[in-house]
């Protein structure tokens, strides 16, 4: 029995016979096997905190110390954690280590206030300080793992990016945590896409204790490591563009093929979770008959069980027909995920235009995402998408509030 179970589903199962191409599209799934009884790996975990002036506002700094400290109780004795504070500067509160002695821990947590490292945002110190005491003890044996939190923005984003970017090529995962209105959604959402983590939108801090242990559940669950998945096209048929769909719906753009395969980073497999990917194939006319798409392999590892590069696939196939009947019948799971996909592109474009000065344009897409997030029965995302549409409408710019509302809330 395989580790890790791979479905691959088109959106239609036949297409009719004409002379013109065909859209369809392929949901690929990846799940780690129900019965195969693998471990989590333990954890080289640094947490790096936002302890800038902001941070003093609406009891930010209590709700992460409560936070933290519930993460040391919950660590495992296998497990290695680290917690750095940065503002200007970054001090080492937490140096890398097994917590044996959580008492100890949890109040050198809660003397955060208490140390200087300055008022500003300099997230680069941070982020390098805890790849400095990761590296002490990283291991593809264990989990090695960064979570960022902050509140606003900072200075040298793109110097950030290229750490977090150097740390996912040593092996470490990097998760972002926003807190607010004043950070910066696209450059946290890009680093955890970047480095195989997951980006969260905390609107009220009195969620950042619930956020916290969310993310360390995630992570000392995972049971399959650095899954990739490899897209064999068949002959003629292109990749026109391709999608994370979970956990978090991701724009992945063109992919590149070479020698019809197209190759995809998954994120790390966590126990019972699914992880998925869509893409839009475009497929030639051709005769009546069953023919092979692709084929979908999934390459993974489990370091504890000594498994590297092991592969498990799923062919496709699709059935060109005269039958009008059969040819209309879509496949309702993969359908569902094509329409989450299409609000979540239309709000992105909608804010894109609003920035471009294209109200009219904007307004136009954000209410039409409204009424597909209100067929889905998002209510709230479809209030917020008809709010910033009547902002907008009225001459006003996107806010803050509701822009980070509709990037994280229609990724999920």
């Amino acid at each position: 029995m395989a580790e890790v179970e791979v479905g691959a589903f088109l959106s239609y199962q036949n297409v009719m016979v004409t002379s013109e191409n065909k859209l369809v599209y392929l949901l690929v799934e990846a799940t780690p096997s129900a019965g195969i009884g693998i471990g989590p790996a333990a954890l080289n975990l640094a947490i790096v905190l936002d302890k800038s002036g902001s941070m003093y506002a609406a009891e930010k700094l209590e709700y992460v110390i409560s936070a933290v400290s519930h993460v040391m109780e919950e660590l495992r004795p296998t497990d290695i954690c680290t917690v750095i504070a940065f503002a200007d500067k970054a001090r080492v509160l937490i140096p890398s280590s097994q917590i044996y002695d959580k008492e100890s821990a949890r109040r050198m947590v809660r003397n955060i206030d208490q140390i200087d490292v300055g008022s500003g945002t300099e997230m680069l110190h941070g982020i390098r300080a805890a790849m400095e005491e990761l590296r002490k003890n990283i291991s593809p044996e264990r989990m090695n793992h960064i979570v960022l939190l902050t509140d606003g923005l900072t200075l040298h984003e793109s110097h950030c990016k290229e750490a977090c970017l150097m740390a996912a090529g040593e092996g470490i995962s990097v998760s972002t945590i926003g807190v607010g209105d004043d950070f910066n959604e696209r450059f946290l959402l890009d680093i955890a896409n970047a480095c195989r983590g997951t980006s969260y939108y905390i609107d009220v801090p009195r969620d950042i204790p619930t956020i916290f242990n969310q993310e360390l559940k995630g992570v000392q669950n995972v049971v399959v490591r650095n899954p990739k998945l490899e897209l064999r096209l068949s002959r003629d048929i292109n990749v026109r563009r391709a999608y994370k769909v979970k956990p978090l719906i991701n724009d992945l753009g063109a992919i590149p093929t070479v020698e019809r395969v197209a190759n995809v980073d998954v994120g790390d497999l966590q126990k019972g979770e699914t992880q998925s990917m869509l893409f839009e194939l475009v497929l030639p006319s051709r005769k009546p008959g069953t023919y092979r798409v692709a084929k979908a392999n999934l390459i993974y590892d489990i370091p504890e069980q000594g498994i590297r590069g092991k592969t498990v696939g799923q062919d496709v196939t699709i059935t060109y027909t005269q039958d009008q009947s059969a040819a209309s019948k879509v496949t309702p799971k993969v359908m569902g995920v094509v329409d989450a996909v299409s609000v979540f592109r239309q709000q992105t474009r909608a804010l894109e235009m609003a920035q471009a000065g294209d109200r009219a344009k904007a307004t136009q897409l954000l209410r039409s995402a409204a009424t597909q997030l209100l067929q889905q029965g998002q209510k709230d995302l479809a209030d917020a998408a008809m709010a910033e549409a009547g902002r907008i409408e009225q001459g006003g710019g996107a806010t803050s509030h509701g822009t980070k509302k509709l990037e994280y809330g229609t990724r999920k």
